[in-house]
């Protein structure tokens, strides 16, 4: 098999990494050793997923859909205001909650609800409910002295993955006491990722719709288009050793890998979505996240990481959709 060359990927995909490189990652470097040393020693997801109750706003009519605006108080300790802060938007057909809820988590530096708004709405009309929530660190939840979606230490772009986790393990405990009928979550790219681990770490059956996602983010950040964005001597500081650095980067991330942690509860609803052009994520690893969900389905578009959200939404929503029909309904006594 011909190995993976981010530079034969799809053009837009090269483009827009070179024009997100001057965006640089982890300009001030590792962070929080404490906490690296703390993740490096066992993942720190709870037992349980936290209880939340979230704060809404009223809803208001947008686009032929109804929007309300959400709080809630994210259960990951140690995120200082206005990180530790959780927003959520809700999107629904009317006024009352549709028959299914989809948590939708956010790619890579994206900020806001716009994008997935854009994406995913079509399936509001189908009585699917979506909930997107703001990551930790991206919008208006960036701490004070961050420029955009550019994470400033390694350390914090480990809390914003945790603290996605737990927020949609908590949201989605949220939905099940609510009463919906079936429960999803997908997500784009690390959205894609971070949806596939809830689901692993969550009790009960999800729809998962895992959309340009892998198994392990190590090549992504070490090998891939993104690892433009990382000046990996300077990671190393006075050593300036960049192999070192991206070796220890790649320790770090591996330690999430999807095929350290058992399959969801129902592997047959989760529906993996590939680009065969894609420059940020191997193919093969969406490859072995598929072979260890033995059950899940694994589709292709041909595009690239970039492109396919341009070009490719009628397959993102048909794999929301269908993932959300083959979970078993909720049973309730």
């Amino acid at each position: 098999m011909e190995s993976w060359s981010p530079l034969r990927s799809h053009v837009v995909d090269v483009l827009f990494a070179g024009v997100a490189r001057r965006a640089r990652l982890f300009t001030d470097g590792w962070g929080d050793e404490a906490l690296l040393e703390k993740v490096t020693e066992g993942t720190s997801f709870f037992p349980v997923p936290a209880r939340v109750s979230p704060t809404w706003g009223e809803p208001r009519a947008h686009k032929g859909v109804w929007l309300r605006d959400g709080t809630f108080t994210s259960p990951l300790p140690h995120l200082t205001p206005p990180v530790q802060t959780a927003h959520v938007r809700w999107l629904s057909e009317g006024s009352t909650r549709g028959r299914s809820a989809c948590v939708v988590l956010a790619a890579s530096r994206e900020e806001g609800f716009a994008l997935r708004e854009r994406l995913y709405t079509p399936l509001v009309h189908e009585g699917i409910d979506l909930f997107l929530l703001e990551n930790p660190y991206y919008g208006v939840r960036r701490p004070l002295g961050q420029k955009g979606g550019a994470l400033r230490t390694v350390s914090d772009h480990v809390l914003m993955n945790l603290g996605m986790v737990e927020e949609a393990r908590s949201l989605l405990t949220w939905l099940s006491d609510e009463g919906y009928e079936r429960l999803g979550i997908a997500g784009y790219s690390m959205g894609g990722y971070m949806a596939a681990l809830t689901a692993a770490l969550f009790p009960e059956p999800l729809a998962v719709a895992a959309l340009a996602a892998g198994a392990s983010p190590v090549p992504v950040f070490t090998r891939g288009l993104l690892s433009w964005s990382i000046a990996f001597a300077e990671l190393d500081g006075a050593r300036r050793d960049a192999e070192q650095a991206r070796q220890r980067l790649g320790h770090i991330f591996d330690l999430a890998n999807l095929t350290k942690f058992p399959p969801p509860p129902q592997p047959g609803a989760a529906i993996l979505l590939a680009c065969r052009k894609d420059g940020f994520v191997p193919a093969d690893e969406t490859r072995a996240l598929h072979a260890h969900w033995k059950e899940s389905e694994l589709r292709w578009v041909n595009a690239g990481h970039v492109s396919a959200i341009l070009t490719e939404r009628n397959a993102l929503c048909a794999a929301v959709r269908d993932s959300l029909a083959r979970v078993l309904q909720t049973q309730r006594g």
